[in-house]
């Protein structure tokens, strides 16, 4: 840097003595300073040719990710996977035998369509992308880090979007919560995930009897009340709470047995009820006891 003023000073003095005995600077510094260097969109194709390189190794190939997700954090850029025509070749490293690269396809995935509509509707061009993260999410073999990617790109995806609901229903996707929840291997980080994408899916579609049908049909709403007792994670009760709370403020009714559970399921978490979320806590509480 000192290198660089004595040129600089030399240079604006007209010193031609000065500047020859500084010597020229270091040209990648220059660039750093005034720019010159690549624009965003080439890093990001630059990344993807890293990525999708059988020769690559992996350490290279998990940096481009990183330098790729950090890009892409920003609305335009996320916009521009289409443009540059990088959907395509993200979507096929969800096929690489590297969990570690699939995890970060899944995280790059969920990071660019989060409340991203224009960016959410690019992704369901390709037909092959949403069934690729339903059947990760839902093989019970695959790695956990990489499941709870699934999950994260899946809640993005359909949060605030009919279209993106309408086709996760289409391919079975509720198909995948359930079991999850159900799993006494499935760690709790996972199962957060998954309660997560069951309450953005009901920011997309009209919570009324037919979906109260639904969540009955696919066990979901039996295996949720599961988890309100205070044995349960504290995060995952506080979950539960939420979800039962959209459902009580769209005015949904519950079945016999749900309330049954739900009155005893309330007792027995009232001695942690100062470490829930009051809104939603008092929102189920007064709700049942009106029943």
């Amino acid at each position: 840097m000192d290198k660089l003023l004595h040129w600089s000073v030399a240079n604006s003095q007209g010193d031609a003595e000065a500047a020859k005995k500084a010597g020229q600077p270091d040209p990648k510094l220059l660039q750093q300073l005034f720019g010159g260097g690549p624009d965003e969109p080439a890093l990001m194709k630059q990344a993807i040719v890293v990525i999708t390189n059988p020769e690559a190794e992996l350490e290279a190939k998990l940096i481009a990710f990183d330098n790729f997700e950090m890009l892409i954090e920003n609305l335009d850029n996320a916009n521009n996977i289409e443009n540059l025509k990088l959907w395509e070749p993200l979507i096929g490293v969800l096929q690489s035998p590297e969990p570690e690269l699939r995890a970060f396809a899944l995280s790059v995935i969920g990071t660019a369509v989060q409340n991203n509509a224009k960016s959410q509707e690019n992704f369901l061009k390709y037909e092959h992308g949403l069934p690729q993260l339903i059947k990760i999410a839902k093989d019970a073999n695959e790695k956990t880090d990489v499941r709870t990617k699934a999950f994260y790109a899946l809640s993005n995806l359909v949060k605030h979007n009919a279209d993106s609901y309408a086709q996760f229903d289409k391919h079975h996707g509720l198909d995948v919560i359930a079991p999850v929840l159900c799993d006494p291997k499935a760690t709790d980080k996972l199962k957060l995930r998954v309660l997560a994408l069951t309450t953005a899916l009901m920011t997309s579609t009209t919570i009324n009897e037919t979906f109260m049908a639904t969540l009955r049909k696919e066990n979901i709403m039996q295996t949720v009340l599961k988890f309100l007792h205070c044995g349960s994670n504290i995060y995952i009760v506080d979950k539960v709470l939420n979800f039962l709370s959209q459902l009580i403020n769209a005015a949904e009714k519950f079945s016999e047995s749900e309330i049954t559970e739900l009155k005893s399921s309330l007792q027995d978490i009232e001695s942690i009820k100062e470490r829930l979320n009051e809104d939603d806590y008092q929102t189920v509480k007064l709700a049942i006891d009106q029943y």
